[in-house]
């Protein structure tokens, strides 16, 4: 099933200004700002109760309550660890999936990620990606930022002005600092999120630099303040799967390459060097 969240972004070009307004107070503050009342959430969205009941209705639920199941239940899941996951899944009378049962698995959240990326938020990231007169700042989580580092690897093989930040509030905190307008924080950040990734991309706002944020089906808290969501599918067993991530951040790299000027002929020059490497070794 889709969360909230996600059945937001799939459907936003679809809704209605005024509910328009209403889903994007819900997502920079998911999912808080949902699980109150109808009253509270019109006010923030500068709205009315009738608007966030028809919004509710776009988005398939029967009432708001109905909605508000569905994010508690996310908000749940949302907030369990490995260990929970592990214990859950092991206290059910099931036999453990096979190996080709979990690759399946995996190749599911993949179609699962492309299907459902808004093709906006992708246009708008690869024109960030693709605009090398700027900075990119690739920062990431436990986890996720080894797709990040991944990302910034293929990155600046095709454009320069290309970092990753191993520690972006300690050592790499000049990064950070030297983010400035028409400059790009792309943040990978899944479930059990990273408090310094969200200081890190508040920076970045405050330097008016543009914020992409990568996440999961439950959202970041980033995305409250970010410019592009992307969501990647990763729940799939004790430990969240990146392959999702993955193959979105290699696949907008893809289409950033082939629109940068100059990318082939920067990778013919970093090949020359490796050769000329190999041969003096």
């Amino acid at each position: 099933m889709s969360t909230v969240a996600e059945s937001i972004t799939s459907r936003l070009e679809m809704l209605s200004p005024a509910e328009r307004r209403i889903a994007r107070a819900l997502l920079a503050d998911y999912p808080s700002a949902g699980l109150e009342t109808t009253a509270s959430l019109a006010a923030v969205a500068n709205s009315s109760s009738a608007t966030v009941m028809r919004f509710c209705a776009h988005l398939g639920f029967d009432s708001f309550i109905d909605m508000q199941s569905q994010l508690r239940s996310e908000l749940t899941k949302r907030n369990a660890s490995p260990l929970a996951r592990a214990v859950e899944e092991t206290a059910r009378d099931e036999e453990p999936s096979g190996f080709r049962a979990g690759g399946a698995d995996r190749a599911r959240l993949i179609t699962q990620t492309f299907q459902r990326a808004p093709q906006s938020e992708v246009d708008h990231l690869v024109d960030l990606l693709a605009t090398t007169s700027n900075r990119v700042v690739v920062a990431g989580g436990h986890y996720s930022g080894l797709v990040g580092r991944l990302t910034q690897l293929q990155l600046a093989k095709v454009r320069s002005g290309v970092v990753f930040l191993e520690d972006p509030q300690g050592r790499d905190l000049p990064y950070v600092a030297d983010l400035r307008r028409r400059d790009l924080l792309l943040v990978f950040d899944v479930r059990r999120y990273q408090q310094p990734l969200f200081e890190a991309a508040s920076v970045a706002k405050k330097r008016s630099a543009s914020v992409a944020l990568i996440t999961d089906q439950w959202l970041s808290p980033i995305a409250g303040i970010a410019d592009i969501v992307l969501q990647a599918d990763v729940d799939v067993t004790f430990f969240d799967s990146q392959v999702g991530c993955l193959a979105l951040a290699e696949a907008v790299v893809h289409q950033a390459a082939t629109r940068i000027d100059g990318a082939v002929d920067r990778l013919r020059d970093l090949e020359a060097l490796r050769q000329a490497g190999d041969s003096r070794s």
